[in-house]
């Protein structure tokens, strides 16, 4: 390995260390104290969006970051165009998502355990994600409703 090539490795390797779920090395379990969703999480939103750690997967707990974002009073997250596509190298986060809805999101210190809900109602998804800024909206993309666990 090239001298390069290993600081590269140790750079990508030391984020995944010290930032669980951030960056392009996915992290494990979070950490936080749990507390109960708001109301309205554009009231806890900067801006109506913010980076959040999202963890999946319990029994072999999964982190990644997301912008998550405030859509009339919820808490949704979106993919990127090809999160479903057959020739996707890997498992998108998504796909996991559908099989294993039950999530932490965490902001800040403060963990919510939610359900992640696939939006695929087509006229909430369009208005959800002309909201975002698609015009027109995309097939592809995948959008996440969370919901507090029952």
């Amino acid at each position: 390995m090239t001298s390069r090539k290993a600081a590269l490795a140790l750079a990508l390797l030391g984020l995944g260390a010290t930032a669980p779920g951030c960056g392009p090395v996915p992290g494990g379990a979070l950490s936080g104290q749990v507390a109960a969703p708001p109301a309205d999480w554009s009231q806890v939103l900067e801006d109506g969006r913010a980076f959040c750690e999202i963890e999946s997967r319990p029994e072999d707990p999964h982190s990644i970051q997301l912008e998550c974002f405030a859509y009339e009073g919820d808490l949704f997250v979106q993919s990127h165009r090809w999160a479903f596509a057959s020739w996707w190298p890997v498992e998108s986060w998504a796909s996991v998502w559908l099989e294993h809805p039950q999530v932490k999101v965490r902001l800040g210190d403060t963990l919510y355990e939610m359900t992640a809900v696939h939006v695929s109602e087509p006229g909430v998804r369009n208005a959800v994600l002309a909201f975002r800024g698609y015009d027109p909206v995309p097939d592809g993309v995948a959008l996440f409703r969370f919901a507090p666990r029952s």
